[in-house]
This record gives C-alpha cells, structure tokens and sequence, in this order.
C-alpha cells in the first residue's frame, strides 16, 4: 500500500503531516546546521535526513464483518518517511487525554517506528535516548509522548540537541492572542479546542473514514466514541452524524476542559495564549558514550 494511499485509511495512525514536516525538516528551516562538537546534534540531523520504511499492522477492536475474508490482510500497513516524520506520527498515534490514550490502534506502529530509530541509532557508536513531545500548550490534558532508548545513567556526561517539526495540529498562536484580548480565557480555550480536534479528527479524512469499508470506519468510529468519553461530549452518532458536526460536539467539550485548565494554570488569558504550541512537536535526543 502507497503511502498516500495509507493517509486516508490510516487517519488514525496520523500519517498526515508527512508533506509538510519534511519541508521543514529536511529544508532546514527548523534544524540549524549540526554541532560538530556535539553527538546529540549530529543524530538530529541523521533523524531529519534518513528515510526508512516500516511495516505494521493495526490492532482493530472486535470481530470483523462477516463479508470479510481476510481481517489480517487488511489489517497490514507500510509506512514510508524521515525518521523525526515517523516519530512525529508514532508520537501522535499515542496521543492522550488526562494520560488516557485515545487509540491503541497504532501500538504496532510505534513499536516499529522505535525499533528503527534504536537501530540506525546505534549505528553511530552511542547510547542514546529520544523524547518526542506534543504539548498543545504547558501542561495541556491533551498531549503526546513517544520515546525511544533508555533514560541516560546519572553519572555519565550527557550531550543534548532538540529539533522542532511541524504537528498535524494548524498553528493557531495568533488567533489565540486575539482570543485573549476579545474573549479572555474562554476564546483562548474555544481556538485551542477547535485546532487540537480538527487536528486529531480532519474533517475530510475522518469523513471518509467513516464512509468507509473495515478497518478504518470501525476505528474511526470507536476514535469519535473514546474522544467523547474522555472529554465529557455527548455520546457521538456516528452512523448519521457528519464529521463536521461530530467535531463541533468534541471542540464544545473540550473547550470546557481546557478552559478549566487554563485559568488553574496561568495568572490571565494572555500568559496562556502565549504558551499555545499546538502547530509544534519537539524531538529531544540525548547521547553518551557506552
């Protein structure tokens, strides 16, 4: 399967920002150019530049259709890209409300995606350690966390380097800003909500996931009832509701939550438009010598 092929069927895994994060990557215009004196620098640039294919099969909930003949099959996935692209989308496969994960679909996924990154890794001669980060903003009850390699002993020297790429979440920063000053921290919330469901549900793509054959309309189906779960939001009709408006029901929601956090965490509705990082996804690796 293609990998354009496996965007649309596999919205669930977030094999979306592909286009976009090598751009930024790749490009150079969020990685400067490695510190020869540093390893850790070097092996962002090797995550940002080395291609690598994996193959994986998504975990599907319940039996399959009786018109199916083969689930295994169509259970199969490849997925092709950089390696910071793959741990982007890994990282975005275990994304999680409250520290709740809104899919386990993609476990063999990350798992793959990790085992290669470990692998060409350890190529270069050092131990290492890689956090992959998506905070939509300091201490959002949404995030995203992958992370490959053991935690560095404490008393070994430690070289560090972070790379930022682009999530499949719209960067939304501005828009945040005027929310504050129009509508405080309830227009600051109702901007992040409206980006972080749109960029865990895509309109389109998660349409036609539903109007879709098996596997990807029963995952997209159990995504929709689990985000409502999570967040509070009316038991979602899935069978007769658009995604569009399934949407507006999870942003309604999840703007509660998040509003409530906000004004918890932050001393005003500027200081938590100024920490909104949903466009952003971090990858930190750590190095040391064996």
């Amino acid at each position: 399967m293609n990998r354009a092929i496996s965007t649309v069927a596999d919205v669930t895994i977030f094999l979306l920002f592909v286009g976009a994060a090598a751009a930024a990557v790749v490009h150079g215009v969020a990685l400067e150019p490695p510190d020869e004196t540093n390893p850790a620098a070097e092996e962002t640039e090797l995550l940002a530049s080395t291609t690598a294919s994996v193959e994986y099969a998504l975990a599907v909930s319940g039996e399959p259709p009786l018109w199916v003949t083969n689930a295994t099959a169509r259970h199969g996935r490849t997925a092709h890209g950089t390696l910071a692209e793959l741990l982007g989308e890994a990282a975005m496969s275990n994304a999680t409300v409250d520290g709740v994960r809104l899919s386990t679909a993609g476990r063999a996924f990350e798992r793959a995606v990790g085992n290669e990154t470990s692998a060409r890794l350890r190529e270069r001669g050092q131990r290492h350690a890689v956090r992959v980060r998506w905070e939509p903003y300091r201490g959002a009850p949404v995030n995203a966390t992958m992370r490959v390699g053991q935690r560095p002993p404490p008393s070994v020297d430690v070289h560090a380097a972070t790379v930022t790429v682009p999530s499949p979440v719209a960067t939304v920063s501005e828009d945040a800003s005027e929310a504050a000053a129009d509508d405080g921290y309830e227009g600051v919330a109702t901007v992040v909500a409206g980006a972080v469901v749109a960029g865990l549900f895509p309109p389109e793509q998660a349409q036609l996931a539903l109007d879709s054959d098996y596997p990807s309309n029963r995952l997209m189906a159990t995504r929709y009832h689990r985000m409502a779960a999570l967040t509070g939001a009316d038991e979602p009709a899935v069978d007769n509701t658009s995604a569009a408006d399934l949407n507006a029901n999870l942003s309604a929601a999840l703007a509660s939550t998040v509003e409530s956090d906000m004004r918890g965490r932050f001393d005003s509705p500027e200081a938590a438009a100024a920490s909104v990082r949903v466009g952003t996804l971090s990858i930190t690796v750590r190095t040391w010598s064996p």
